[in-house]
């Protein structure tokens, strides 16, 4: 009897049901991490086609990025939703892994979740839907007044979903950010460790760094390019790039021939880095494994005024308080770190995701 009693008494209480449906959704997602489990199998042999990543990468994605949170964590995450009576979500293609955070969200809002997935990458989206059972996928997007719609994807694609929501229907939008580094010039082992947080998903997504601020003279700068590009070229041994499309690399030319009139350009394996001359300005990086570096003073004040485009930054120690002040709305983790944001929330925090409801806006 005493025993039974110590049982009952140490089992830990029941989650509250918006987190035992987030909770249930990342235990199903478990099997495609999993490489052993035929949902896991089927991940890996459809996902290269589907992302354009190589299987190296693919393999990154699911057994190291894809999230497996804590109770803690996942408490957060629902109390930084309110309840809706459905919660509907447009997925992007640019992060496979992404969808499993976007539909968490929707789930701590709702028990009925509907999905849209994209057109360019609908694997990911079906696998973990075969895992849960928890949403359904839709082909096309209905919500009703008092809904909510998660919607992710470019500027442009989400400038049109809010003129075409229901009246008093609430739109989430996360629409284009980038990742930033801030980096003490002397600190031994940045470039390796912005070089781990660029190769995943081949730098697509709002957490990939972009651009490197080194705040040194101009030889720490130079001398944290070439080591970038070193790393970048070791790293793309062992995870080959993926397959870019054509805007892509049109983008990555465009970028790469004005950054060789504006400053130094290495050569990084299938990418490039590139150290830019000009003083107090920000040119992100296309992506595909490219990195746009910028030496600064200490004083840092003029990063505030690209808040509005910075997502992520991941800072060097003794840089993290300096990246809250000027970042307040972005997510802030070690370097190496960019990529795995703790499971808390919505990745993208900036003031312009705050949610909207139809007709509330002007005209």
């Amino acid at each position: 009897m005493s025993g039974s009693r110590l049982s009952t008494a140490s089992a830990p209480p029941p989650l509250p049901a918006p987190a035992a449906r987030v909770r249930s959704l990342v235990s199903a997602a478990q099997r495609l991490k999993d490489p052993t489990d035929p949902l896991g199998q089927a991940a890996r042999a459809e996902l290269p086609a589907s992302t354009g990543l190589c299987p190296e990468n693919v393999e990154l994605g699911l057994s190291q990025i894809l999230e497996a949170p804590s109770d803690a964590e996942i408490a957060a995450l629902t109390q930084s939703v309110a309840p809706a009576p459905r919660a509907w979500v447009q997925l992007a293609a640019n992060v496979f892994t992404a969808p499993l955070r976007a539909v968490a969200l929707a789930l701590a809002q709702s028990a009925t979740v509907l999905v849209r997935a994209s057109r360019r990458e609908p694997v990911f989206p079906r696998l973990l839907h075969e895992a849960s059972g928890q949403f359904a996928l839709i082909d096309e997007l209905a919500p009703l007044p008092g809904d909510h719609l998660w919607a992710y994807g470019s500027d442009e694609t989400l400038a049109q979903v809010l003129p075409g929501l229901p009246h008093g229907a609430v739109l989430h939008a996360h629409g284009a950010g980038f990742g930033l580094a801030l980096i003490d010039g002397r600190a031994p082992g940045a470039a390796a460790a912005v070089v781990r947080d660029i190769v995943p998903f081949d730098q697509r997504g709002c957490l990939s760094p972009r651009v490197a601020v080194v705040v040194g003279t101009r030889d720490d700068a130079r001398a944290f390019a070439e080591s970038a590009a070193s790393e970048l070229l070791a790293a793309a041994a062992a995870i080959p790039l993926g397959r870019m499309d054509d805007a892509e690399l049109a983008e990555i030319v465009r970028v790469r021939d004005s950054m060789s009139y504006a400053g130094e350009l290495s050569r990084a394996g299938p990418g490039w880095v590139a150290l830019d001359d000009a003083e107090q300005r920000l040119v992100p990086a296309p992506g595909g494994r490219t990195l746009v570096v910028v030496r600064s003073d200490p004083e840092l004040d003029w990063l505030a005024a690209y808040a509005h485009s910075i997502t992520c930054v991941g800072a060097s120690e003794g840089f993290a308080r300096a990246a809250e002040g000027l970042f307040p709305g972005a997510r802030r983790c070690p370097l190496g770190a960019m990529q795995r944001p703790p499971f808390d929330g919505p990745v993208d925090r900036r003031p312009a995701t705050e949610p909207r409801v139809a007709g509330d806006d002007p005209g």
